[in-house]
């Protein structure tokens, strides 16, 4: 290993960095992949802003390799990400830092124009074989050379477009190969003027729209320009196996617990023979006990798409989204053979499920049906992992894990972003979650309304992006990546407008109908044929904070593809955002706008509602009434949509979920994948088996989104302050699938000046399953008697245990006479003070009335001894308590 220092002069008068890189090997062998298999060089790059190299990327790629003058790159990730790991700018997380990143359209696209540099070894190629250098997405343009030569005949462009290259001719064997990766910004970058996706320039590229900006992040200084994802090294022989498809057919109308009746399994594969000769040999498909084979003999350069026999399948195992069902999931193997040896090979992973969808004549929005069942879809929409695109497979699951904690359904992948990983969506198998998939549009770019913000008229706006072919290329090589995932649901055009007239239509009648014909295409997220407005207007929204009473009287659209509010996260991430003097500026009901550090970080305002729980002094208090009025807002969102469910509404996206930056609005978790009461709210307010209370009718509803008739009984109590039991009640009640029921009356307690609580629970069979406080006062919007709850310590006990660096543990709390609100349960690395993240609770910020008990299970990945784990429980009715 050799330490190299190098400065770095950025632009003007910025300060020069000295970075101390510490280098691996660069003569790094490489394994060479068996068939079927994939090396992945995802380590070892470097990287360089081109106009510092002063040679051509031919003989850059033959010249002998020196570190000194290159950065340590990240590949995948983008330049900014490589800038930020080589501590060439401050985090632009925090504060107003990334401001002090220069922004592509003022210092121009030379300044994140860059090489990047791989030199590798590999031993010897086995003899018959071809060796394939595979880029599964660079931002935007690129040209590739390897040891002297130009891979691409013709330069890359577009971001959502994978790339294969035969490098077998290239390879030079047992010494040191030069991979060279000119990577060039978008052509059209744009001017960052505040604008939706700024001045919509970004938009004539084929390339996310919100890296200018947008009303929730701020601009991404560099467009994400970069080799964004992964690289990798595969082998084959002559005969290559791509694009596999399967399709299940489901059908009738199925029940999740009972033994199936047959299903049945079709499978399409492109089969291409590479070499100048004929190629003879047998195409095999293995899955569900089944062997398929089809003898094929294929031309000199030959492309062909075969055709499976269906294959019936007995008593399957089917997929079923979130809360309903399994998430059965099954293998198949397809492979050519040839000679005695294997060509190629593929694996891949499928659900046996059906999803058809038609427009609800009750309600005019769209229904959606998993094995002919009926699902009420309640979701989330999701902008991205990470705003400079910094992913991996364990965010991803992380997130989409947060999504079915939430008892959500649907994840709308969001078109101003991009189409997610194939990690993604292995995620959103496995826990269940429908995926509503937007390709790369937005009506805010792409001219669905005038706007003095954008660069060009409204007229041009309608025609991005400039080159429409490679659109559609784009479109039909992601669909060909991610089809075969049982959680896709639909495809859309674009958010809120349609695409260029050309693009939408032969996406409709040509694309999809060839690509993936059995799934729902619309044009656009509120088109007519989605979704219809029962009141006039567009077909989505609002975004501000509601009074709870609104979710339960206003008719919003019959499936609302977003509609969102607040989210503020928890203190400790804003301490990570922000300075104390700037958080001491937080929102003053009644002051106007917020100070321009919060405006920055786009604060979506609370209006009074924070004040209506106590007079907010500091951040500390700021954040406490926020996390409470973070509960009541979502856990009111999601049931005043559920109380109307097959009446008014077939469905509820929120908008949003998360942020892939440091925003402070609209997520259930933050950036830092710290979870906030929302999260929790909206946990409560979507149970498969719900009892809530309806504030404007004061009433008890039961909700049950699930496939069985369930006899349960409903318990209502309501204490006062002191924990004395005013009133109760109990009834019976046998609801049927996919239903709402209106109970009874919950009358106002006598005497009772203030806050007061009702406690609804659910038991089945004398146990409970489900239980839910609501906070109420006799004062109209006025909590502040809360302040006045007497203190209580909840006895507090922890079970800890670790396998395989994850720990898993469970909090038991447990009150006697008193009542204990609101308590949080926190983990921190007890040395440093700072939080482990992310955490998995199976519930958090909760309160018991008297004689309540609850175990709360907790889950994280930590490479920290026990002894160093440190897991507290803030309350409002108690100090700290560390366990």
């Amino acid at each position: 290993m050799k330490t190299t220092i190098f400065r770095i002069l950025l632009l003007g008068a910025m300060s020069v960095w000295t970075v101390n890189v510490a280098y691996t090997q660069i003569n790094e062998a490489i394994p060479i992949p068996t068939v079927g298999e994939k090396t992945l060089l995802n380590t070892g790059w470097y990287a360089r802003r081109a106009n510092e190299v002063k040679i051509d990327g031919n003989r850059l790629s033959t010249s002998p390799f020196h570190p000194e003058g290159w950065m340590k790159a990240r590949v995948p990730g983008t330049v900014l990400a490589t800038m930020l790991d080589n501590r060439m700018f401050p985090d632009p997380e925090f504060s107003l830092n990334n401001n002090l990143i220069p922004d592509i359209y003022d210092a121009g696209k030379d300044f994140y124009t860059f090489w990047f540099i791989r030199p590798f070894r590999i031993e010897s190629v086995p003899q018959g074989r071809q060796v394939w250098l595979n880029f599964r997405g660079i931002n935007y343009k690129a040209d590739i050379f390897l040891n002297g030569k130009r891979v691409n005949t013709s330069t890359h462009e577009g971001m959502f477009l994978r790339k294969s290259f035969d490098i077998t001719p290239y390879i030079k064997e047992g010494t040191t190969n030069l991979l060279a990766v000119i990577v060039y910004p978008p052509d059209y970058p744009g001017n960052p003027n505040g604008g939706q996706g700024g001045d919509g320039m970004i938009a004539r590229n084929v390339t996310m729209q919100f890296t200018p900006g947008w009303d929730w992040i701020q601009p991404v200084r560099d467009r994400n320009t970069g080799i964004w994802d992964e690289v990798s090294v595969t082998v084959t022989g002559a005969v290559k196996i791509q694009y596999p498809y399967v399709v299940t057919k489901v059908p009738g109308i199925r029940q999740p617990t009972r033994n199936q009746k047959d299903a049945y399994l079709k499978t399409t594969v492109e089969v291409e023979n590479t070499s100048s000769v004929e190629k003879k040999g047998t195409l095999v498909c293995e899955t569900a006990g089944n062997r398929l084979a089809v003898p094929l003999t294929l031309a000199p350069k030959e492309s062909r798409l075969v055709d499976f026999k269906e294959i019936t399948i007995k008593n399957p195992r089917l997929w079923w989204p979130n809360g309903i069902g399994e998430q059965a999931l099954h293998r198949m193997k397809i492979y050519f053979e040839t000679g005695g040896s294997i060509s190629d090979s593929q694996e891949l992973r499928y659900g046996i499920r059906e999803i058809t969808s038609l427009k609800d004549p009750e309600t005019g929005g769209r229904k959606f049906y998993v094995n002919g069942q009926p699902i009420f879809i309640t979701g989330g929409n999701y902008i991205a992992s990470d705003w400079l695109l910094r992913l991996s497979p364990e965010r991803y699951r992380a997130e989409v894990r947060f999504h079915a904690e939430m008892n959500l359904r649907m994840i709308r992948v969001w078109g101003g972003a991009l189409l997610e990983r194939p990690e993604f969506y292995d995620a959103c198998d496995e826990y269940g979650i429908l995926v509503f998939q937007d390709l790369w549009g937005s009506g805010d770019c792409n001219g669905a309304w005038q706007d003095i913000t954008k660069a060009e008229s409204r007229e041009r706006r309608w025609e991005y992006p400039d080159n429409h072919d490679l659109f559609l290329a784009s479109v039909e090589d992601q669909v060909k990546m991610i089809r075969n995932h049982p959680g896709l649901c639909l495809w859309c055009g674009a958010n809120e407008w349609p695409l260029a007239k050309d693009i939408d239509e032969k996406l409709r009648d040509e694309l999809f109908p060839r690509l993936d014909p059995n799934r729902l295409f619309i044009s656009f997220s509120t088109d007519t044929l989605f979704t219809r407005n029962t009141i006039g207007g567009v077909g989505d929204g609002p975004y501000g904070i509601q009074e709870p009473e609104w979710f339960f009287t206003f008719r919003s659209t019959p499936f609302n593809p977003e509609s969102g509010s607040v989210g503020s996260p928890e203190v400790e991430s804003m301490r990570e955002m922000m300075t104390e003097d700037e958080l001491s500026q937080f929102p003053r009901s009644g002051r106007g706008r917020s100070s321009a550090v919060w405006q920055y970080h786009k604060d979506l305002g609370y209006g009074n509602h924070l004040e209506r729980y106590g007079e907010v002094t500091d951040i500390e208090t700021y954040c406490k009434y926020a996390q409470v009025v973070n509960y009541d807002q979502y856990r009111s969102f999601m049931e005043g949509w559920a109380s109307r469910m097959w009446e008014w509404y077939t469905g509820i996206l929120i908008w949003k979920t998360q942020n892939p930056w440091t925003a402070l609005r609209g997520q259930m978790y933050d950036w830092f994948l710290d979870v906030n009461a929302s999260l929790y709210g909206v946990k409560q307010g979507c149970e498969s088996l719900h009892a809530q209370y309806n504030p404007v009718s004061k009433q008890v509803e039961l909700v049950n989104t699930t496939l069985k008739n369930s006899n349960l009984a409903v318990k209502a109590q309501i204490y006062s302050r002191q924990g004395e039991k005013l009133w109760e009640k109990e009834i019976p009640a046998a609801i049927a699938l996919n239903s709402v029921m209106r109970l009874f009356d919950i009358p106002i307690p006598e005497k009772t000046e203030g806050v007061y609580f009702l406690r609804l629970s659910l038991t089945e069979n004398g146990k409970e399953v489900s239980r839910h406080i609501y906070w109420l006062t006799t004062h109209e919007k006025d909590y502040t008697t809360l302040t006045q709850l007497p203190t209580c310590k909840p006895d507090a006990k922890l079970t800890l245990r670790k396998q395989e660096g994850v720990y898993k543990g469970i909090v038991t709390l447990k009150t006697q006479d008193r009542i204990s609100f609101f308590n949080r349960i926190k983990v921190f690395d007890r040395s440093t003070g700072k939080r482990i993240l992310p955490v998995h609770y199976s519930d958090n910020y909760i309160t018991l009335m008297p004689g309540d008990k609850q175990e709360i299970e907790l889950e994280f990945a930590s490479s920290l001894p026990a002894e160093q784990i440190e897991i507290v429980i803030d309350s409002w009715t108690s100090e700290r308590i560390k366990l």
